[in-house]
Formats: structure tokens, C-alpha cells, sequence
């Protein structure tokens, strides 16, 4: 899958606003939330690396 693409452009602003509620308030639910989207990211597209 293209870096472009999408679906994957919305996981990945997703995941930065989940990442960035989790520093702001570190607790189970925003960890839960930035978990499950990198789980996400990976299930679309297993070839790239999270360090986007």
C-alpha cells in the first residue's frame, strides 16, 4: 500500500492525535486508544514500520 493512500493518511492522523492525548493525559484509556490504532495501521499495511 502507498504512503498516499487515503484510508492509511487517516490512520496515521489519527494515531499522531491518539499519541498526542496519551502524552497530554498518560492513562488506560488513551494508551488503550494509541495501541489499538497502531494494531490498525498494522493489520493495513504489515509492510511498513510504526515510525511514522
Amino acid at each position: 500500500m502507498q504512503d498516499n493512500h487515503p484510508v492509511l493518511l487517516s490512520l496515521d492522523a489519527a494515531l499522531r492525535s491518539f499519541r498526542s492525548a496519551y502524552a497530554d493525559q498518560p492513562n488506560e484509556q488513551t494508551r488503550y486508544q494509541v495501541v489499538r490504532m497502531e494494531s490498525l495501521i498494522q493489520q493495513w499495511a504489515p509492510q511498513r514500520g510504526l515510525a511514522n
